[in-house]
């Protein structure tokens, strides 16, 4: 009987350790990502005897106390959050090449233009004033060109971001790659631990740390298997089975963009979190400002060449166009104001003018080749005709015109700036309730351990004290006898 009692206490001193242990671990675990709480899972022992007495309490296991449920919306959660946080930054990034309302923006330097113009009206023959107004339209010019350039040089921070720069980084692909693998890894670890009869619970910590940040980066759904592995897919394709690992390569380029990700056996993948909102922001929100913006600069030319070209400068030189210049004027034409860089008689408009567009060199080398009078003027004579320059200052005030056009694109950037920062200001408050959920459920709760903690302390404490009592007791018979 005394043996009994003794392997009974035995066993108490054995669930005991194991609770104080479990305790301490949850504990020393609090703030560690990807950590579950784990539980100790007892049992009685089967009595070996007919007598039904029972012979104590067996660890049966270690396990992690959590919910697939709450895994996965937290899983959902952190791609939605990863995406918007992209998106917001990239956002923010974009609007700073949009500095508007100030004096160095775009719409100033328009309306300076415009100023100048309604002054060369006044005095066609002013050469300062013929100087002013190619000068800001210089300045225009530039102001375009630094915009677009600006937007470019976005792209193209985003595409080192997306696949790395040089040798030193694999950017958002290389960190995939890596979790990728390492998950398939820690899959078969994980089996081969069950298997062996050891504790796996920090491996699938690490594991699930893993995911969360793969489903920050791509936006991942998983699937655990009977054997304990996970199935990680992202956008329909499957990116890690049991120990198999898919890894994933950059496509495409920002300046092209067509940026894409897609398997190493060419499967595209349209992937969510971090990288998705990186992807659209390269491949569609850049391309769609810097298209408006070149719009600006076609109105802009267009609308300013060809009243040029219909016009008279103030010495009577006609333009292209012009009913003076008809035969029998045989002399020189009046150049273009605007021109592509690449081309530097003519412009040519297009979804990037914005960052070709210039004023002509020979227009800078002498502003009196400014058109002022109507075409109408007598080639060769001089004069005062303000017309066509009225006609100039005019544009500025045009319906659908290049400041209603730019206006419509400042408006865009902003408002698409605010909504990504609203979305970003949800998805945090969404990622923070099913974590606080998952908390609930697989979280250490630092007060419920202590008590667990204390409890098994003093049940270490009673059980030793049973032994000490059946000792002292056996002892007595012993030494009875």
């Amino acid at each position: 009987m005394s043996d009994l009692t003794l392997n009974i206490a035995a066993s108490g001193i054995e669930a005991d350790q194991a609770e104080l242990d479990t305790a301490a671990n949850n504990l020393s675990n609090v703030s560690t990502p990807g950590y579950a709480e784990e539980v100790v899972n007892l049992s009685n022992m089967t009595p070996s005897t007919t007598s039904g007495v029972g012979e104590g309490v067996a660890v049966q296991s270690v396990t992690e106390d959590g919910s697939s449920l709450y895994d996965q919306l937290n899983l959902v959660s952190q791609g939605q959050l990863g995406s918007a946080n992209e998106a917001a930054s990239i956002q923010n990034l974009t609007q700073n090449a949009f500095p508007e309302p100030s004096t160095t923006g775009l719409q100033s330097q328009l309306s300076q233009l415009w100023t100048g113009l309604s002054t060369l009206a006044t005095q066609p023959s002013s050469t300062a004033a013929q100087q002013s107004v190619v000068q800001d339209a210089s300045e225009v010019s530039q102001r375009l060109n630094s915009t677009y350039s600006q937007l470019s040089d976005v792209a193209q921070q985003l595409s080192n971001d997306f696949q790395g720069q040089g040798t030193t980084s694999g950017g958002y692909v290389g960190q995939a790659n890596q979790l990728i693998n390492q998950i398939a890894t820690l899959n078969g670890n994980i089996v081969a631990g069950q298997n062996g009869g050891r504790d796996v619970n920090s491996l699938v910590d690490q594991r699930r740390q893993a995911v969360d940040q793969l489903g920050t980066l791509l936006g991942v759904r998983t699937t655990t298997e009977p054997d304990g592995t996970l199935t990680v897919m992202s956008g329909g394709i499957q990116l890690v089975s049991s120990t198999n690992a898919v890894d994933l390569q950059a496509t495409g380029s920002a300046s092209s963009g067509d940026l894409g990700l897609e398997t190493t056996n060419g499967n595209v993948l349209p992937a969510g979190g971090q990288i998705g909102a990186l992807l659209t922001g390269v491949n569609t929100t850049i391309p769609t400002y810097q298209s408006q913006l070149s719009s600006v600069a076609d109105s802009l030319a267009q609308s300013l060449n060809t009243l040029q070209s219909n016009g008279v400068s103030p010495t009577g030189i006609p333009g292209a166009t012009s009913s003076a210049g008809a035969p029998p004027y045989a002399g020189a034409f009046l150049p273009s104001i605007f021109v592509n860089n690449a081309s530097p008689t003519t412009y040519t408009p297009g979804s990037g003018s914005a960052q070709s567009i210039a004023v002509n060199p020979t227009l800078l080398a002498n502003p009196s080749l400014l058109a002022t009078a109507s075409g109408s003027a007598t080639p060769g004579s001089a004069t005062i005709d303000p017309t066509t320059a009225q006609a100039m200052a005019a544009v500025g005030q045009a319906f659908g015109g290049p400041d209603d056009l730019y206006q419509a694109l400042v408006g865009l950037v902003g408002s698409q700036t605010s909504e990504a920062n609203n979305n970003q200001t949800s998805a945090q408050a969404l990622s923070d309730s099913t974590a606080a959920q998952l908390s609930s459920v697989d979280g250490v709760d630092t007060n419920q351990e202590t008590v667990n903690m204390l409890s098994a302390q003093q049940a270490y404490q009673a059980t030793a004290a049973v032994i000490n009592s059946t000792t002292t007791a056996l002892e007595a018979l012993l030494a009875a006898v």
